[in-house]
Order: structure tokens, then sequence, then C-alpha cells
């Protein structure tokens, strides 16, 4: 199964499931992922440091160390359908 860290700029990927401690779980919660939603990697610097992650309309960064309990399924559509897709599901552009 894939992981957050697995993405290139740009690809989407819907959340499969999250591993690791409840507290970390809590916290990504908090941020706006789950299992189900649509995400898209911003930013990703070649060289470590954290992911820019766009999840439910906002930008959020995330540490390597978390992105890597992050497991993912890829999909293949464009970044606008994933926006409508996250509108659909009451997400704010």
């Amino acid at each position: 199964m894939k992981t957050l860290l697995d993405l290139k700029v740009g690809e989407t990927a819907i959340v499969v499931k999250m591993s690791g401690g409840f507290h970390m779980q809590v916290q990504l919660k908090n941020l706006g992922f789950h299992e189900g939603v649509t995400l898209i990697l911003a930013k990703k610097s070649v060289i470590g440091g954290p992911l820019m992650v766009t999840v439910n309309g906002s930008n959020v960064a995330i540490g390597r160390g978390i992105a890597s309990k992050i497991l993912i399924t890829p999909v293949e559509y464009t970044t606008e359908e994933a926006h409508e897709t996250n509108s659909a599901h009451g997400a704010a552009k």
C-alpha cells in the first residue's frame, strides 16, 4: 500500500487509513484528514522537510514521519475534479 510520501507533486489521492497513535490521529482529523478524503500533494522538497498537502481546500504542512503513516490510493483525475469532489462532500474551496 502506498503512503503520502509516495505521491509526486500535483498528484491526487484518497486517504485509505491512518496508522499511528491516538493523539496523532486526532491531530490529523483536526487538520481535515480522515478516511475517504481526497487530497493533493502541493509541494515536496527533494532534500527532506515537510510536505504541503491540500485537503478540503486548505494547505497543510505534514512532517515526513506523519506522512509515512497516512496510507493512500492514488486517483487518476485532474486537480480541478478533485476540488469538485471535495466540494460535493461539503468542503470549502
